[in-house]
């Protein structure tokens, strides 16, 4: 799906990209093999060179600059790509407080087995664990993503 995105480059949005698509490019090796009448030159352009930048970060396999252009309530577009770095967490904790407050367990998916963390049991190890990942999905669906 991510090939098939625009929406991560500044000034387009849902709307922008549906009339791309419709236009007849309906992925990033169409735009860079030919053009979109929907754009002037130039901004087709400035879109190629987005296009060129994206497939650098896809093929260094950087989930982090598609998070940082992608809105939250998009980024299972790069779910594809990145589903074999990607874990899903949930966090249980003693209260929401800011003091007093401690984690008691977590459960992480990640597509094919759930490990469980315990308090005073195995709950250190998972911050070894977590490592192998690079994009974590938390309970309420937001996408982290790891340090680059």
């Amino acid at each position: 799906m991510l090939k098939n995105t625009f929406i991560h480059i500044q000034g387009l949005g849902i709307k922008s990209e549906q009339r791309i698509w419709s236009s007849g490019v309906h992925s990033w090796d169409d735009l860079r093999g030919g053009g979109c009448p929907y754009f002037s030159h130039m901004r087709e352009d400035t879109i190629k060179q987005s296009i060129e930048e994206s497939i650098e970060h896809l093929s260094r396999g950087n989930p982090n600059y598609f998070g940082g252009l992608l809105p939250s309530n998009q980024f299972w577009r790069f779910f594809p790509e990145f589903r074999e770095s990607t874990a899903y967490l949930d966090i249980e904790t003693t209260g929401l407080n800011s003091w007093g407050n401690e984690i008691t367990t977590i459960a992480l998916y990640d597509g094919k087995s759930i490990f469980t963390y315990v308090q005073g049991q195995n709950l250190d190890d998972f911050k070894e664990d977590i490592k192998r990942y690079k994009v974590l999905v938390t309970y309420n669906a937001n996408a982290l993503m790891s340090p680059s």
